[in-house]
């Protein structure tokens, strides 16, 4: 591990860098594709610094749904291969109908996680989707 610059500067700085230098130097598709870029490194940047603690919440969700006593992997790897299968799993119970009675309990978590993942990705859709989920469930 680097001390400095750290990932997620490295991240920032490139991405500063095609919002502030390149992107308004070009013009037509070359700057469409730089948009592209900063968005993909903005990305990278919040994967890096929020993947984990994702990984770990999800982790906590299935094992919940799933109903196993594991005890949660040392590594990032490890976790991340773990929550791999246990998705599989879920999957294969969702398929079976072995869930169907905790079909609230399925939805809540599954709703968490991707809240997850989409604020990940893209956190200003997340925002608004929320704001949005929210509005409609106080209507109804």
């Amino acid at each position: 591990m680097q001390d400095r610059p750290t990932a997620i500067e490295l991240l920032q700085a490139a991405r500063d860098f095609c919002e502030r230098e390149l992107g308004p130097s070009l013009s037509g598709r070359l700057r469409f594709q730089v948009r592209i870029l900063q968005n993909i490194l903005g990305t990278l940047e919040r994967e890096w610094d929020q993947e984990e603690d994702a990984l770990i919440a999800e982790w906590g969700r299935l094992k919940g749904v799933l109903g196993t006593d594991d005890i949660r992997p040392d590594t990032f790897g490890g976790l991340s291969s773990q929550v791999r299968e246990w998705n599989l799993e879920l999957a294969k119970r969702i398929r079976t109908g072995e869930l169907d009675e905790r079909s609230d309990e399925l939805l809540a978590m599954l709703t968490d996680t991707i809240a997850e993942k989409i604020a990940i990705a893209n956190p200003d859709y997340a925002s608004s989707a929320t704001s949005t989920g929210a509005s409609e469930r106080s209507t109804r």
